[in-house]
């Protein structure tokens, strides 16, 4: 055989392992980005959101999503279809930022026409620079083009980790099934009021912060108001989420209560008059006491979505007015210096 010949035939083999790659893991596909799973259960994890999200925003049949952090994942889509109407989906990142979820938006308008938009204002998701991402996005599957997609194709984690683990749980699941749980995080155990109370250390009122609104301006400019104009046919449904009262103490302990509040304010100031959004304010809500429903400051049981469905629905919690907003944060300010030493 002469050399030539030998290196037509290893440029044949290699291209052949390469298209090899391509076809196990477009036919595989862990994470959906070609189709939807065929007879094994995708592995959705909170530590893979990035990537599941891109293929549950390209493939699945919905046309409403639940956009938002931790607080969240324990929304049960069928819970939202029937108090809201529609057919939901997730698309929630723990710890997302504004941009993250700007990420999950574009993807889901650019495949599917919306009704509605669920989104969960985190403040702290509001309060960095509107670029900031709870981690690197892999672009190229947010991308509906397949030219860049060898990263996926090549992926040492999509060979060795998720490709396995997809096949390993061979059978079929049905597609309501895997939405309604994905990602949920129900805790098998509560620490109770005394063991959440525990966890503050507490003393003499803090100094706080001063806020600088320009940060939540950036978020909301980029992040999320190019879509509620572009999209005036979407009802846009906001809401604070119910953090426990003793998350706004622990704020303040660290001085951070004035930029929470004044992230809320900025957000509502800028998005309240927008003719297809409904602001929901529930962070002054009497449940936000009943600390047998917490798992930590922040985190809520999935009992308390389905009730904040019903609430939407019903229209409880409409934020009206800025003025309401307002006196709520003065309140809820009152409320929490009461925890401090004079």
């Amino acid at each position: 055989m002469t050399a030539s010949a030998w290196c037509r035939r290893l440029v044949i083999l290699l291209i052949g392992v390469l298209l090899g790659c391509v076809l196990v893991v477009a036919l595989v596909d862990p994470f959906e980005i070609y189709h939807r799973a065929w007879g094994y259960t995708p592995p959705y994890r909170s530590e893979t959101q990035s990537y599941s999200n891109a293929g549950i925003a390209r493939q699945y049949a919905y046309d409403s999503v639940i956009i938002g952090s931790s607080v969240t994942e324990n929304c049960r889509p069928s819970v939202y279809a029937k108090e809201l109407g529609g057919r939901f989906v997730k698309l929630c990142m723990n710890g997302g930022m504004s941009a993250d979820h700007a990420r999950m938006l574009k993807l889901a308008f650019e495949t599917h026409s919306l009704r509605r938009v669920v989104y969960g204002i985190d403040l702290f998701a509001f309060n960095v620079y509107y670029t900031n991402q709870k981690m690197r996005t892999p672009d190229y599957l947010y991308s509906l083009t397949v030219l860049d997609d060898a990263p996926y194709w090549f992926n040492r984690d999509v060979w060795f980790t998720e490709i396995p683990e997809a096949l390993g749980q061979w059978g079929e699941t049905p597609q309501e099934e895997l939405a309604e749980r994905m990602y949920s995080w129900d805790p098998p155990w509560l620490p109770g009021a005394q063991g959440l109370i525990g966890r503050l250390q507490l003393g003499p009122w803090p100094q706080q912060q001063e806020y600088d609104p320009e940060l939540t301006r950036g978020c909301v400019e980029h992040n999320l108001l190019p879509f509620i104009q572009a999209h005036p046919e979407t009802r846009f449904d906001l809401f604070f989420p119910p953090y426990s009262r003793l998350y706004w103490v622990n704020e303040a302990s660290q001085g951070r209560l004035e930029e929470d509040l004044g992230v809320k304010m900025e957000v509502v100031r800028m998005l309240l008059d927008c003719g297809n959004v409904r602001l929901f304010d529930f962070q002054m809500d009497p449940g936000t006491q009943d600390y047998d429903r917490y798992y930590d400051l922040i985190h809520y049981l999935s009992g308390v979505n389905d009730d904040l469905a019903r609430d939407m629905a019903g229209g409880r919690g409409q934020i009206t007015s800025l003025a309401e907003v307002e006196q709520g944060c003065r309140q809820l300010a009152r409320d929490v210096r009461e925890w401090f030493d004079p």
